[in-house]
């Protein structure tokens, strides 16, 4: 059986803004509905590309999974009082959740990027191909994970090579917390272990420095493996 892909229309950080400013202003699914397809008129030309584009957005923020609601709630409280990173961060996480495709290529990219400090896209497709099999949808919706990382400027293109942006420091407990508990979620994982979070492939735009005393009393819970091993788990 297929996995599927699904993300496949580029995004820029002020659109994805635009749909959580909009979420809590607009009265009605409809009216939101074309409050987006309005403002994405400015960007994308084409009516089936803003479908598309507009579709991904709702997924994202709008029409998450029943499990994911209460998640994304709090995401949209964090959001009120965010900077640009902190923006950013809450749009990262909440993709992570709505597209798997999108969290394997950001494994894979953290990957390379631990590995060689670069990545071409023939060596990124190589491995996104082995998951996902040579199939044109694939190489669509790479190209436009790839054209959202270049737009919310967190890689460049240098000559047909990709390279890091300086990692995004990320300063307020909250916003570090909230990312580690969608970061578990999204990958199906029940505990991490502390230490691996700062190294974690899929988070590789972001500078998480978090300590054990962090953690206390958070929506996360710690427990002990060995003398020096801490897990990282979700209550």
């Amino acid at each position: 059986m297929k996995k599927a892909v699904g993300f496949d229309q580029k995004l820029q950080l002020h659109q994805l803004d635009r749909i959580v400013q909009e979420l809590s202003r607009s009265d009605s699914r409809q009216q939101l509905y074309d409050v987006v397809d309005q403002s994405l008129m400015a960007d994308i030309g084409g009516s089936k590309a803003r479908m598309n584009a507009r579709t991904i957005l709702f997924k994202i923020w709008v029409l998450v999974d029943n499990e994911n609601e209460e998640i994304r709630d709090r995401g949209l409280k964090l959001f009120v009082n965010a900077s640009r990173e902190e923006r950013l961060l809450l749009h990262w996480g909440m993709i992570l959740l709505a597209y798997p495709f999108f969290r394997d290529v950001a494994d894979q990219v953290g990957r390379l990027f631990q590995l060689h400090g670069e990545f071409s896209t023939m060596q990124l497709s190589r491995k996104i191909f082995a998951l996902y099999g040579e199939r044109r949808r694939v190489s669509v919706a790479l190209n436009a994970v790839l054209g959202t990382y270049k737009h919310l400027g967190i890689i460049s293109e240098q000559k047909k090579i990709y390279v890091s942006a300086a990692k995004i420091s990320i300063y307020k407990l909250e916003y570090k917390l909230w990312l580690i508990e969608v970061m578990l979620k999204s990958a199906e994982k029940s505990a991490i272990e502390l230490k691996q979070i700062a190294v974690e492939p899929c988070l590789f735009p972001f500078s998480l420095d978090i300590t054990e005393s962090d953690l206390r009393n958070g929506q996360l819970q710690i427990t002990r493996q060995g003398l020096d091993m801490v897990m990282i788990g979700l209550r």
